[in-house]
């Protein structure tokens, strides 16, 4: 199964490529912690104080247009799953759309749980963009009494 989710934003394909693939950028709007580098090939760690830590492979890196990371040490849910990040210029805004392939099709709890939250740090991400601060875990809207 796989998740699409898009957001628009005023900002420019720079300042969303950095956004996504630095560190720095990574842990304004989704991650408490994150090390390693954004380029092909190699392994970028995001740490959730607390919750856990993901592993991905960088795939692919098309600076300013697109970001393929593999996960490939995480919970169950995630273990495998593709997430694919294009950015876009169209009608005066900076489009990203983000692609999260192969999700298990027996774990629906998880798809209906993460293809949620995955609106939420778009949204984290926008606002990072746009006003400068975005809510990273754990500062994200929080989608149950203790998520």
């Amino acid at each position: 199964m796989e998740t699409r989710h898009f957001i628009g934003t005023t900002a420019t394909k720079e300042a969303m490529f950095e956004a996504m693939a630095t560190t720095e950028g990574l842990t304004k709007w989704w991650a408490t912690k994150a090390k390693g580098n954004v380029l092909a090939g190699q392994v970028v760690e995001l740490e959730f104080d607390g919750l856990t830590t993901l592993k991905f492979k960088c795939d692919e890196v098309v600076k300013n247009k697109k970001l393929v990371l593999v996960c490939f040490q995480s919970f169950k849910a995630w273990n495998g799953t593709k997430l694919i990040f294009n950015i876009e210029k169209k009608d005066q805004q900076v489009f990203l759309t983000l692609i999260h392939q192969d999700i298990a099709e027996d774990d629906m709890e998880s798809y209906t749980y993460f293809s949620t939250k995955w609106t939420v740090y778009l949204l984290s991400l926008k606002q990072y963009l746009e006003i400068g601060v975005g809510t990273p875990y754990p500062k994200e809207l929080k989608l149950y009494h203790g998520d």
